[in-house]
């Protein structure tokens, strides 16, 4: 690589109200990109950095997991290019899931925002695999289902610091989705995180500024308190109604410095209270 550093750009996507990022990684001649956002203008926002800022081609896309805010932006990242999209299997499969069912409240949503062509991943990674782009390697690790069915990390060195690209695994002060269903499995991802990474580790997260392992602490602590509350609440119900949703929502208030992303606890609340109970968590 010459001498070269690789440097990580972060960008923060924003349509309607809400707020997603992406990165990309500059090596010393081409560009990986780690996620691709959700709309159109910041897809192709997130193109523009790489064509007429950074002035590389991009190499490669590497995928977290499967929710569109991260992959519907895919066909404007790479409009025109014959790159690999790299995801697990289960990313994979997932993300196909998510848009099947997520078109209908997305075009509702985000309108004409919404990319109206999507595409997927097109290369398949597995856990453990390492792979190198223009001298930079970086190395998948599959956790399994937590915020979403699959959840993985892509990781590289620089100069001996790990930096962890982890998508929702991780949300820096902000709420956290439970849609899928799987916060006891969350929990103990997050476990493994603080078992593999020390105090120097950089982690990117896909909502919310890059932080070190101290975030990890706190999300632990904000999906404890939000299984805490809601099984309070329940007591045995099967749902909540409209009063009890909203004292929900004003107990999760109290953890968070902002409301950025406070509108998912709202989303499907019903169903996502239904799948917890399901799974044993409530």
């Amino acid at each position: 690589m010459g001498g070269f550093k690789p440097v990580i750009h972060r960008y923060e996507a924003t349509v309607s109200d809400f707020f997603v990022n992406a990165f990309l990684v500059e090596t010393e001649k081409e560009v990986v990109a780690v996620d691709a956002t959700l709309a159109i203008s910041s897809s192709r926002e997130l193109r523009s950095i790489i064509d007429d800022k950074i002035k590389k081609p991009l190499l490669a896309v590497l995928m977290t997991h499967g929710h569109p805010d991260h992959f519907t932006g895919l066909v404007e990242l790479t409009k025109g290019l014959d790159v690999p999209i790299l995801a697990t299997q289960g990313t994979i499969d997932f993300a196909m899931a998510e848009d099947k069912e997520k078109e209908p409240i997305a075009t509702m949503i985000f309108g004409d925002e919404f990319p109206k062509k999507r595409i997927f991943p097109n290369k398949v990674v597995k856990d453990g695999e390492t792979h190198t782009f223009d001298g930079v390697s970086f190395n998948l690790i599959d956790y399994g289902p937590g915020e979403s069915d699959d959840d993985t990390a892509w990781v590289t060195d620089i100069d001996g610091i790990k930096h962890v690209f982890l998508g929702d695994i991780i949300h820096n002060h902000m709420h956290c989705f439970f849609r899928d269903g799987h916060a006891l499995e969350w929990l103990k991802n997050l476990d493994r995180i603080l078992a593999e990474y020390d105090h120097t580790a950089v982690l990117y997260t896909s909502h919310g500024d890059p932080c070190g392992i101290e975030i990890v602490y706190w999300h632990k602590a904000y999906i404890q308190a939000f299984i805490g509350v809601l099984k309070s609440m329940m007591k045995g119900k099967d749902s909540l109604n409209e009063e009890e949703k909203n004292t929900l929502v004003g107990k999760m208030k109290s953890f968070l410095p902002n409301e950025k992303t406070l509108f998912l606890l709202t989303y499907e609340m019903d169903n996502t209270i239904a799948l917890l109970r399901k799974n044993g968590v409530v």
